[in-house]
């Protein structure tokens, strides 16, 4: 199946009206139209979709909709803090030099029900969130298979948010989101602190081309060890400020406005942050079509193991991917791993040969990269 034209900026928008090319079946997202110098006199709009987009005037809604285009707007532009339909992903200057994400997420917390989801009073924001949250899932799609480059390989990485800065564990999945990136495999996490913060910085740290600066930056990160120590975010911005001016370090982040107490991560080059945060996890399980690397965490970490467990289960035999355990001691005992391995081994065809438990950060690299 042929993929839409799609087209999220004023630029495109006015290069292609211009070459004379037409609007037919072309998805027009998170576009401000006031900014496109577009004569729309005679411009073939039949079958495009409006998408999210700020028009400026009924007149023009309306002109677009007889000309047989689709158009869903920003659905009470102004009454939300967000776009409602963004037409990229996020980085950490757009969430929090503008003030953006905290903003939303006081805006949610007003407006959601006690399962997260927005108050039944409110029909109007629960479509708005959900549109938000399909822009998301648009937009990574749109970094993992570029339609001028290869696709990406991606691996995730998962694992307790209070795991902290001087944890063994915390420097290993530093090192192995490292490795992975230098490798040419895109790392992805939760976007959240502990592993998940580990995972992107590892990434990030490849613009030093120095294996060394993981040992490095966590010296400096260690000073403020968690969340709750005075500094946490200073240490991660002098860490940053240190590799600025180099290049690569590409990394996605995947956190939800749900958990409002996890503060941004510095590290991730792009974040999908959403709302739904159901719709958040199992994007960031297909996504990772390389394999995931699973550290020891909580319940939201069991969670995704077993969520894992069943994309695999359910999939064709070519669409599975590694599961990776690190740290034998917690899996082992916790039973997580026994569970995995007997449904692994139960499954038709029988994935086994795809489940590592181990505690060596080579053997977790090589079972990704080397898939």
């Amino acid at each position: 199946m042929n993929r839409s034209l799609e087209i999220d900026t004023a630029a495109e928008l006015a290069i292609r009206v211009e070459s004379g090319a037409g609007l037919g079946g072309v998805v027009v997202q998170g576009v401000d139209l006031a900014e496109a110098e577009v004569d729309w006199t005679g411009v073939d709009v039949t079958g495009a979709f409006f998408l999210g987009c700020r028009i400026p005037g009924a007149e023009l809604a309306l002109a677009l909709q007889r000309g047989g285009a689709i158009v869903v707007p920003e659905l009470g532009e102004g009454k939300r803090p967000y776009r409602v339909y963004p037409p990229r992903l996020y980085t950490y200057e757009d969430l929090v030099a503008t003030g953006l994400d905290a903003a939303v997420r006081d805006y949610f917390e007003h407006s959601r029900s006690r399962t997260g989801d927005p108050d039944p009073d409110l029909p109007v924001e629960a479509v708005a969130q959900r549109l938000h949250d399909t822009a998301m899932t648009d937009a990574i799609w749109d970094l993992v298979l570029p339609e001028d480059d290869r696709p990406k390989r991606v691996a995730g990485i998962m694992g307790g948010h209070a795991v902290r800065r001087d944890d063994p564990r915390y420097r290993e999945v530093a090192e192995i989101g490292y490795r992975l990136t230098t490798a040419g495999v895109m790392v992805a996490t939760g976007g959240g602190p502990g592993i998940m913060e580990a995972g992107n910085l590892g990434a990030y740290l490849t613009r030093s081309r120095d294996p060394g600066a993981v040992g490095r930056a966590i010296d400096v990160l260690s000073q403020a060890p968690s969340v709750e120590h005075a500094g946490y975010g200073e240490r991660a911005q002098e860490v940053h400020a240190a590799h600025e001016d180099g290049e690569g370090g590409v990394s996605l982040a995947i956190p939800t406005w749900l958990y409002g107490h996890e503060p941004v991560g510095r590290f991730a080059s792009h974040i999908a942050k959403y709302f739904a945060n159901s719709i958040r996890e199992d994007g960031l399980l297909r996504v990772a079509g390389a394999g995931i690397v699973f550290a020891p965490g909580g319940a939201g970490t069991v969670q995704e193991i077993f969520q894992d467990l069943a994309v695999n289960a359910y999939s064709p035999h070519d669409q599975r991917a590694p599961m990776v355990f690190l740290g034998s001691g917690w899996f082992r005992s916790s039973g997580v791993a026994a569970v995995v391995e007997r449904f692994a081994a139960a499954a038709d065809p029988p994935f086994a040969e795809m489940i590592l438990v181990t505690d060596s950060v080579d053997e977790a690299v090589e079972r990704i990269a080397g898939a």
